[in-house]
């Protein structure tokens, strides 16, 4: 049928650029402030990176189970479940 291709995130691209940036250099930086502080900013990034994760998936789990709560609900399903 159609081809459809999914939208090419930007915020992914860049986020993935800086990290590889932050990465570079803190292989490079010699152990002390700076390769601690380029460690935490990885962590920082990294966090930020899975709670983006999180909320995609979490939109597409909401979704997923409202529209089987719907099916339940108009297929006669839900008022057993409800009031038993």
């Amino acid at each position: 049928m159609y081809s459809q291709t999914k939208p090419h995130a930007v915020f992914a691209d860049t986020l993935q650029a800086k990290v590889g940036e932050l990465v570079e250099r803190a292989a490079a930086a010699a152990p002390g402030a700076e390769r601690s502080r380029l460690l935490r900013w990885l962590l920082v990034a990294a966090a930020v990176f899975v709670l983006w994760r999180v909320g995609r998936g979490a939109k597409k789990l909401f979704w997923a189970m409202f529209g089987i709560a719907m099916a339940l609900w108009w297929g006669g399903g839900a008022g057993w479940f409800l009031f038993r």
